[in-house]
């Protein structure tokens, strides 16, 4: 007996009729679950940061303030999109990005509500949105690492651009652009360098038999492992190697030409999210001494607020950085997206 089409079954009926009777009930249902509270908790956070780097905070700003944190993570960009198509309705409170062109872009799309926390007082001004939109809370530097079994300390390369020397063919490996801070640091280059030279730097860096994959934790843990000598990743990765005990080493390249950008980490309220006073105390929090160190010391973050002791990461006081602001890494998102996909759709 089939089920498609027109098709009659044995008593005579039209299927197709059975068809949209349960097609109807599902349309109830998913009309039921969309009306239903999504979250049993005081406070609904998306967070692009993994559960091990943010939940520490989330449980220490509970325990301090009573206040139940319901957390859903992903990758920053489908929880950027999630928040899109949810703004006539929005579930969350509150969104982490793990980096803040996200935030201009969402910003920009009214997904955003203005909060000016006053912990984000000492922050400086290239940390924060002018309007109030986001405010970084941790930065993650872009560092080259190695596996020092394989490679001398004084033989690595102390720039991205000699990667596509022939001596490191087939032994480098980057993270493609769904992970946000490979396409922020392309897109910092293009700035940089141009167009036409970035575009050949990473033509020559596939010639060179560079391997994408498909996120960070594949890059730390492929040179842990010497499945490469060297690679392009955010510099928690390298304290997560030494932690799970493999010989992986670090330089942050370029600090005697155009520096080591630094993706920041940034928070923002949610327009119009059901629970904006817990909100905005979560925001407060995670600015505060206590949760900048709590950043530091399970995520190896830098810490962006002054007189927070970094620990082992090194501060951003001893890092070059590159000026230049959020706003133009998200309006070159796209295009640098573009160019990288039309060299190598593995992109």
């Amino acid at each position: 007996m089939s089920i498609s089409g027109n098709r009659c079954n044995d008593s005579g009926h039209v299927v197709r009729s059975s068809v949209k009777t349960i097609g109807f009930m599902l349309l109830l249902l998913m009309v039921f679950w969309a009306s239903a509270p999504a979250f049993a908790a005081d406070m609904i956070l998306y967070s692009g940061r993994k559960e091990k780097a943010i939940k520490p905070v989330v449980d220490a700003f509970t325990a301090q303030t009573g206040i139940t944190v319901a957390l859903k993570t992903g990758k920053t960009s489908g929880l950027a999109n999630t928040l899109i198509l949810e703004k006539n309705r929005p579930r969350a409170d509150v969104f982490i990005a793990t980096v803040g062109g996200v935030m201009e872009i969402l910003a920009g799309k009214g997904v955003l509500s203005s909060y000016r926390s006053p912990a984000a007082e000492r922050l400086p001004a290239e940390f924060k949105s002018e309007s109030g939109y986001w405010t970084g809370i941790s930065g993650r530097a872009r560092i080259i690492i190695y596996n020092t079994e394989l490679v001398a300390h004084n033989d690595v390369p102390k720039s991205v651009f000699e990667l596509v020397d022939p001596q490191w063919k087939g032994k480098v490996a980057v993270a493609g652009t769904r992970e946000r801070t490979t396409l922020s640091w392309a897109s910092w280059l293009v700035h940089e360098k141009g167009k036409d030279s970035i575009q050949q730097y990473f033509q020559q860096l596939g010639s060179n038999g560079l391997t994408i994959l498909s996120d960070n934790s594949e890059v730390w843990r492929g040179v842990g492992r010497g499945e490469f000598a060297i690679g392009v990743t955010n510099s928690p990765n390298s304290h997560l190697a030494v932690r799970a005990g493999l010989p992986v080493g670090e330089v942050y390249p370029d600090q005697d030409t155009i520096g080591t950008l630094v993706n920041l980490n940034a928070i923002a309220v949610v327009q119009g999210g059901p629970h904006p006073e817990p909100a905005k105390r979560f925001v407060d929090f995670v600015l505060s001494s206590s949760g900048q160190r709590l950043l530091v010391e399970n995520a190896y973050e830098i810490p962006l607020v002054a007189n927070v002791d970094s620990g082992s990461v090194k501060p951003l006081s001893a890092i070059k950085t590159p000026s230049l602001t959020v706003r133009s890494l998200a309006d070159a998102a796209d295009s640098t997206m573009d160019l990288l996909r039309t060299i190598d759709p593995r992109w």
